[in-house]
C-alpha cells in the first residue's frame, strides 16, 4: 500500500484538471454521438440501415473489448505514473489519429467501399476511446478516498460533460458551414474535427499534469481470469444498478442526441436556429449538474426527480406543434434542468467497488469503469439506431422533403424514445442498496485495513 494518506482533500483547481478530461472525450465521443449519424447519411451518402449494422457491430465488438481493456489497466502498474495516467499520456495521441480518420471518408461512389472503410476507421476509432478513456474514468476513484471530494469529483465531471456537449452543440453547425466550400460538406466537418481534436488533446494532457493516484490497493487488486471478473461485475447487485440505470439514461441523452439534429432539420425547418436548438438542453444542465447534488436530500430521490421531469419535457414537446419554435425552446430548457443525474449516479460507482472490496476482498476499478464505459458506448449507438431504424420503417429519405409519416417517425425517435429510457431508468436506481450511512462504514472499515497492511508492511 502506499503510505501516504489517501483521504486527501481535492481543491477545485485538480478538479477542474481531472474535470477537463471529461470535455475531452465529448470531443470525441460526444461528437460521433450526435453528428455522426447524419453526416454518415446525408454528407457520406451511406443507407440509414447500413450505419444502424456498423453501429451495433461496433459495439458488438466493445462488449467483449471493453472488459478487456479495463482488465488490463487493472493488471499492470507504470513505476512513475501509476496504474491509469499512462493511458492518458501514450494513447491520447493514436486517439486523434483515428478520431480524424472517421471524418475522412474517400470519394468514391462504392458503397461498398465506403461502408467499408467507416467500418473499420469507426471500430477502430472506438478502440482508441477506449484505451484513454477507461483508464480516465477509473482514475477517478484513486485521486482520494474522501467522500465528499469524490463526489464533489463526479459531480464537477458530469457538468463538464455537458461544457463538452455544449460546445459542440453551439459551434459544430456553423464551423461546418464556414469551414466548407460550396457543396463539400464533408471538408467542414473533417476541418471541425481537426479543430476539435487539437483543443481535446490539450485538455487531456491537462488532466494527466494536473491528477495523481494516492489510492493503490495492491493486496485488493484482482488478477482475476475474464470469467472471474464477469462474476465480479454482474454478482455486485449496487454495481448492476448504477450500470443499468447510468444505461437508460445515457440511451435517453445520446439516443436523442443522435437523431435531434433531423429533428430540428426536417420537423422544424428551423435551419438558421439549430445550434442553438442543440444547446439550450446542455446550456442549461451544466449548473443543475453541479449544484443540485448538494442540496440535502437522498441521492436516489434526487435521480428519480430528474428521470420523471425529464420525461414529461420530452413527452410535452412531442405534441408542440412544429412551428412553435418558443414552446419547444421552452421544452428544452426543461429537458436540460432535469438532466443533473449523470454525475450523481456516477458518484456511486467507487462506493459500489468499496462495498465490493469490503466484502470480497477484490477491487476491479478499471473493470467496473470498463463495463460503465461499454454501456455509455452501447447506449449511443443502440439508443442512435433505434432511433434510425425508426425513422427509416416510417419513411424518411435523406435530403429530402419527409411525409407527414416520416415527420412523426423523427418526432418519436427524437423525444418519445428519449422518453421512455427516462422512465425505465428509474428501476435500477431504486434498487440501489448503498446509502450514505453504510459508504461511510464501508469507508471506515477500508481505511482501518489498509493502516493495519500499512503496519505489517511497516
Amino acid at each position: 500500500m502506499n503510505e501516504k494518506r489517501t483521504d486527501v482533500k481535492l481543491g477545485f483547481g485538480k478538479q477542474l484538471g481531472f474535470a477537463l478530461g471529461e470535455t475531452a472525450g465529448q470531443f470525441f465521443f460526444g461528437y460521433w454521438g450526435t453528428f455522426l449519424s447524419i453526416f454518415y447519411t446525408d454528407v457520406v451518402g451511406i443507407m440509414p440501415m447500413a450505419v444502424s449494422i456498423i453501429f451495433i457491430v461496433a459495439r458488438i465488438w466493445d462488449a467483449v473489448n471493453d472488459p478487456i481493456m479495463g482488465n488490463i489497466a487493472d493488471r499492470h502498474r507504470h513505476k512513475k505514473y501509476g496504474r491509469y495516467r499512462p493511458w492518458i499520456l501514450y494513447g491520447t495521441p493514436v486517439l486523434a489519429i483515428l478520431g480524424i480518420l472517421v471524418w475522412y471518408v474517400p470519394k468514391t461512389d462504392s458503397q461498398t467501399i465506403k461502408i467499408a472503410y467507416v467500418a473499420i476507421t469507426y471500430i477502430l476509432a472506438g478502440m482508441a476511446f477506449t484505451a484513454v478513456n477507461v483508464p480516465y474514468m477509473s482514475l477517478q476513484s484513486t485521486l482520494t478516498t474522501d467522500p465528499k471530494s469524490r463526489s464533489d469529483l463526479a459531480n464537477l465531471k458530469g457538468a463538464f460533460t455537458f461544457v463538452g456537449t455544449a460546445i459542440i452543440n453551439m459551434f459544430t453547425a456553423g464551423l461546418v458551414a464556414k469551414l466548407a466550400p460550396v457543396d463539400s460538406y464533408g471538408q467542414g466537418y473533417f476541418l471541425t474535427t481537426v479543430i476539435f481534436t487539437i483543443i481535446a488533446v490539450a485538455m487531456y494532457y491537462i488532466t494527466f499534469l494536473t491528477t495523481k493516484e494516492v489510492y493503490i490497493a495492491e493486496d485488493a487488486q484482482s488478477k482475476a481470469s475474464f470469467k472471474e471478473t464477469i462474476a465480479y461485475v454482474f454478482g455486485n447487485k449496487p454495481i448492476l444498478a448504477i450500470m443499468f440505470g447510468l444505461l437508460f439514461s445515457m440511451l435517453a441523452t445520446f439516443g436523442r442526441l443522435g437523431v435531434a439534429v433531423y429533428y430540428y432539420l426536417y420537423d422544424l425547418h428551423a435551419y438558421e436556429m439549430v445550434g442553438v436548438l442543440m444547446v439550450l438542453p446542455t446550456l442549461f444542465a451544466i449548473l443543475p449538474t453541479y449544484l443540485v447534488p448538494k442540496i440535502n436530500l437522498e441521492r436516489k430521490k434526487l435521480i428519480i426527480i430528474a428521470f420523471l421531469g425529464r420525461a414529461v419535457a420530452l413527452g410535452a414537446l412531442y405534441f408542440v406543434d412544429f412551428a412553435n419554435i418558443k414552446a419547444v425552446m421552452v421544452c428544452l430548457i426543461l429537458v436540460g434542468l432535469f438532466n443533473y443525474e449523470t454525475g450523481m449516479m456516477s458518484a456511486l460507482i467507487a462506493p459500489a467497488i468499496d462495498d465490493a472490496e469490503v466484502k470480497g476482498g477484490k477491487r476491479m476499478d478499471g473493470t467496473v469503469f470498463a463495463m460503465v464505459n461499454l454501456f455509455a458506448k452501447v447506449a449511443s449507438a443502440v439508443g442512435g439506431s433505434i432511433g434510425l431504424l425508426v425513422m427509416g420503417a416510417m419513411g424518411y429519405v435523406a435530403n429530402a422533403e419527409q411525409t407527414a409519416t416520416a415527420m412523426n417517425g423523427i418526432n418519436i425517435a427524437a423525444n418519445v424514445l428519449p422518453a421512455a429510457f427516462c422512465l425505465i431508468a428509474i428501476l435500477p436506481i431504486a434498487l440501489y442498496s448503498l446509502d450514505s450511512e453504510k459508504i461511510q462504514e464501508n469507508t471506515r472499515i477500508l481505511a482501518e485495513r489498509h493502516s493495519d497492511s500499512e503496519k505489517d508492511n511497516t
